[in-house]
């Protein structure tokens, strides 16, 4: 039975980032390709479950983005977001500066 949820969780994560990306074209692609905009929002578009990502970085330290990118319940314990540790270091940084430089 446990699969079974955890099956159908994936698939609505997956639709959920799905759906993201087609409907936000305004975002940074990689942010879109994730799903980000699913839950978060940037300058009044995008997700309203989650905290919005403008001016992130007057809430979270440089440090602090990297870690919920890859250990999100560690900051935020009840946090849905998903880890990205899978994502090449290459990548997590591109989406940490894209995070960094938002204002």
């Amino acid at each position: 039975m446990r699969i079974g949820a955890l099956a159908v969780a994936a698939v609505g994560l997956l639709t959920a980032c799905t759906w993201a990306a087609a409907q936000e074209p305004w975002a940074p692609d990689l942010a879109r390709r994730l799903g980000c905009f699913a839950c978060h929002s940037l300058g009044g578009r995008g997700g309203k479950t989650a905290a919005p990502l403008d001016r992130v970085t007057t809430r979270l330290a440089p440090a602090q983005l990297q870690t919920i990118l890859t250990h999100p319940r560690k900051v935020h314990p009840g946090a849905k977001m998903p880890s990205y540790a899978y994502l090449p270091a290459e990548e997590r940084q591109a989406l940490a500066d894209f995070l960094q430089n938002l204002k």
